[in-house]
């Protein structure tokens, strides 16, 4: 039995429609499958503890049809890593983890893929745990934690992140409105002083840090290669942090870290680890697989667990 979540409101509404051409697949083959509808910012958790009630199988199949939003959401409501498989139907508008793993581009290919196993891995799971927090209006916001597949962000990847997924060009622009508050952003993220402390070793502190990215994979943000070489089946995290950079300086770096040359350049860092912990001097937007809860001071990044990938 395959239990398909589908976010219907995927890539500006056509989630639905992708779910049909899928169904025609499933039943033409005589696949077993159940639906499931997702809800923006809620988690899968209720529905899939049913299905370990309902559904005595092992393991547990389950597909998300959307974006990297709904893949995120399934895997924060997963509460049995080890007995589940979990695939992904993309429909979404960044739709970084599907870049990452090159996912077909046929539906039909992608439900075979699925079916057959043709490939299976097992991933990272990673997990943000985020303290002191607020809105941008000074609101006071709750601490949590949250798994992620791609990556979490702190500063300026995050701010990114709120800003495109709160704005009504999403729905013209698509993955382009990533470009646009990247370029926009360059000028208006506040810049912090943070204390880093990477696994074991002893605490540094970074000035005017303009973000630091936890990769699980190497693609972020609809499409920006963070760490080229970043791997989710380590068992580590690769990090990228951009600090004590003029704001001009740091937007000359742009075009070479979409190319993919900005590693080794003057005040860009890169390094891996299963725990790094943060500690900002000022509130900064963090983010788990682009969605944003706010703006925090305390953030950790680690890997908590791995999850079987089918495709």
């Amino acid at each position: 039995m395959y239990h398909v979540f589908v976010n219907p409101a995927s890539r500006s509404g056509s989630g639905a429609a992708t779910w049909l051409a899928a169904k025609e697949i499933f039943d033409k083959k005589d696949i077993p499958y159940r639906i499931h509808f997702t809800k923006k910012g809620e988690s899968i958790k209720k529905e899939y503890e049913k299905i370990l009630r309902d559904f005595p199988e092992r393991p547990v199949r389950i597909i998300a049809l959307g974006g990297d939003g709904t893949l995120n959401q399934c895997i924060n409501g997963i509460t049995d890593l080890e007995n589940t498989e979990l695939s992904l139907i993309k429909n979404g508008s960044g739709n970084d983890f599907a870049h990452n793993k090159k996912l077909p581009q046929n539906m039909e290919d992608i439900v075979d893929g699925i079916i057959d196993h043709r490939h299976t891995m097992q991933i990272d799971v990673g997990l943000l745990t985020y303290a002191e927090g607020c809105l941008p209006d000074g609101r006071r916001v709750k601490d949590g934690k949250h798994r992620f597949l791609v990556s979490s962000g702190y500063g300026y990847d995050a701010s990114t992140c709120y800003n495109a997924n709160n704005s009504k060009l999403k729905k013209i622009l698509g993955k382009l409105t990533y470009i646009y508050y990247g370029a926009k952003n360059i000028f208006t993220t506040k810049l912090s002083n943070i204390t880093i402390t990477v696994d074991n070793n002893s605490p540094r502190k970074l000035s005017k840090v303009f973000f630091l990215a936890a990769m699980n994979q190497p693609v972020e943000g609809g499409g920006i290669p963070m760490v080229p070489n970043a791997s989710d089946t380590d068992g580590k995290l690769s990090y990228c942090v951009f600090h004590s950079l003029k704001r001009l300086q740091a937007m000359t770096y742009i075009p070479r870290l979409y190319a993919k040359k900005h590693i080794g350049l003057r005040g860009v860092e890169t390094f891996e680890g299963t725990k790094v912990q943060v500690e900002s001097d000022i509130p900064q937007f963090i983010h788990y697989d682009g969605e944003t809860p706010g703006m925090y001071k305390k953030a950790i990044t680690e890997i908590i667990g791995k999850i079987k990938f089918v495709y």
